[in-house]
Order: C-alpha cells, then sequence, then structure tokens
C-alpha cells in the first residue's frame, strides 16, 4: 500500500476552527483586556494510509470523515487555541497589577511537526500517537478500525463523525504538545517527565475544549464522584484542568504548564526546593501544590453555590 497525501474531499461535517492566519470574531474575547498576540505555525504535510481497504470500515471512514485534512486543520486549530494562545495584557505594569492567581502568561514555543501521518489499521483498541524513525518532527496515528464498528453499533457512544473528530483531536494533540526540554536525557541530564496522566488529561482537555466530549463522559458534581487521584488521565484529569484554567487561575493556565514542561521539565522552579518535582512544579505555576489543587476542587464541587458563578461549564458545554 503506498502512502499518499490525504486527496481533497467534501466538506467535513465537524464544525471548524480557524487557524491562526485565518479570521474569526468569535476568537476575540470580550474580557480580554488586549487580543492575544496571532501564533505561527507551519502547517504539517498530513498523510493518509490505509492498510486494508476491503476492510468494510475503510469506506466508512471515509464516509464520517471525507476531508481528512479539514478535521485535522480544525483539530490543529484547537490546540493552538487552549496550549498555544497566551493571554496579552495592556502593559506590564497591568500585568504585574493583576491577581497572581489570574495572570498565566508565556511565550508560545510550538513544535515544528512537519507530517502527520494517519494509518487506519485492524488492531484492538482505539488509536494512538508514535513518532518516526526519521525524527522526531513526523508523527503517526494509528486508528482502529475495528473501533468505527463499535462507534456505530454502541448505543452509549455518539455519532461516528463526532467521535473519530474527539479521537483524532485528542491524538493530534499527542503531536504538538511539550514533556520535556529538548535537552532532556542528554549529557547526563536526568529531568523528570510528567507522569501519564498528565500528558492523557491535557490531550482530553483540548478535546473537552473543543466541544467534543463523547456522551459517556460524566463531570463529577461531588468530590466523592471523582477518581481517586488527579493523575488518573484521559477525561478525569482533563476536568481537573478545566477548573484549573476557569476558575483557579485563568486562560492560558494549561498552556502555561504546557510550556513549563518545554522549559524546564516536571520540576520546580528553584533546583534548590526540597519539593522541586511534582510539589514544586504545580506551586511555581499557580501558587499551590497539586494536592491542595486536588482539594480545592473537591472543594468546587462539593459547594453547590460556587457552581453558579463563573462560566466554567458554560465554556465547556458552549465553547466560542
Amino acid at each position: 500500500m503506498t502512502t499518499t497525501s490525504a486527496p481533497p474531499a467534501a466538506a467535513s461535517a465537524i464544525p471548524k476552527a480557524s487557524l491562526p492566519n485565518e479570521e474569526n470574531p468569535k476568537d476575540q474575547d470580550q474580557n480580554q483586556k488586549s487580543p492575544a498576540k496571532e501564533v505561527q505555525i507551519s502547517k504539517p504535510k498530513y498523510r493518509l494510509h490505509a492498510e486494508d481497504l476491503r476492510h468494510p470500515e475503510s469506506a466508512s471512514f471515509s464516509i464520517y470523515i471525507p476531508d481528512v485534512t479539514a478535521t485535522l486543520d480544525t483539530a490543529l486549530g484547537h490546540i493552538v487555541r487552549y496550549l498555544y494562545t497566551s493571554p496579552e495584557y495592556g502593559s506590564t505594569e497591568e500585568l504585574k497589577s493583576a491577581p497572581k492567581l489570574k495572570r498565566p502568561h508565556f511565550v508560545p514555543s510550538i513544535p515544528q511537526t512537519r507530517s502527520v501521518t494517519l494509518f487506519l489499521r485492524d488492531f484492538g483498541g482505539v488509536a494512538y500517537t508514535t513518532g518516526t524513525e526519521l525524527d522526531d518532527d513526523h508523527k503517526e496515528i494509528h486508528l482502529s478500525l475495528p473501533y468505527i464498528t463499535h462507534c456505530k453499533n454502541s448505543a452509549a457512544k455518539a455519532d461516528p463523525v463526532h467521535e473519530l473528530a474527539g479521537v483524532l483531536t485528542h491524538e493530534l494533540v499527542h503531536c504538538y504538545q511539550h514533556t520535556s526540554p529538548p535537552d532532556s536525557g542528554k549529557d547526563g541530564k536526568d529531568i523528570p517527565g510528567p507522569p501519564g496522566g498528565l500528558v492523557e488529561g491535557i490531550a482530553d482537555f483540548v478535546r473537552l475544549k473543543a466541544g467534543l466530549s463523547p456522551p459517556h463522559w460524566t463531570r463529577p458534581t461531588s468530590s466523592s464522584q471523582r477518581e481517586k487521584k488527579w493523575d488518573a488521565g484521559y477525561q478525569h484529569t482533563a476536568y481537573f484542568l478545566a477548573w484549573i484554567e476557569d476558575v483557579w487561575a485563568g486562560e492560558g493556565a494549561v498552556g502555561m504548564l504546557n510550556d513549563r514542561l518545554l522549559r524546564v521539565g516536571y520540576v520546580g522552579e528553584e533546583e534548590d526546593d526540597e519539593d522541586c518535582h511534582e510539589g514544586g512544579f504545580w506551586k511555581s505555576l499557580f501558587g499551590a501544590g497539586v494536592a491542595e489543587l486536588w482539594d480545592e476542587y473537591g472543594q468546587w464541587l462539593d459547594d453547590g453555590e460556587k457552581k453558579t458563578k463563573g462560566n466554567w461549564e458554560e465554556e465547556i458545554i458552549n465553547p466560542v
């Protein structure tokens, strides 16, 4: 089977999200003091590789996702918006005067992913992402064809178009998110990486914010409904991250976290900090360790009055 670039096709049923170089007035936050700077991104080459055209779900995929390029570009637009767009302040003084926990700020550094190849394959599971032997600038997303059958036949799932777009968005995040500094592991440097639950949680955070959460995801409404650990991963950690961004710290918080993983890794801001790994990492970003944040999140869930304040749930259900 020859690997080729995805051909033009009919318009996708997935709502589009503008890439940074496109005009989209809805992206302007009316409460933001000044517009965020435009993030420049090189559009990657997309390739589509179907391993078995006789497999019935190869044809189904083409029906549900007729324009692969448009679907992936929409996902990329969400990634840029939620991981690589830092809120702008009108002046340095304005930034300094902002409440300490309400001023996420970073200089976006988006990976220069050169190509993404989507493989349609017959294997168990849902999907996974990997690099290539060539170099880390080329990524592969492997999508399970049997999973498409599962989406079609399971009453608990969203419609296949919605579900496949959500899965592809999650996997494309893995092609672009940061997990460690580029020199990690070189010259004897032992820089801790984040737990897998955080990596997967960030990917599902973007999917959540993009409005592509499936019906089986359930936002906890009390601390007892949470998973036992904050890094349980996937939607469980995604809801926690959404709370950090929309309630605790402010817009751009998860993008700032992603950026810190690139700059210093999963360590605290000060090398001589006694708790320089997990606790120091979160405290340097949000003023509290992750255990304290997890407790605050639980208290927030248990406080019915706070649920009616702010726009946290509204932003997730109806993203701008």
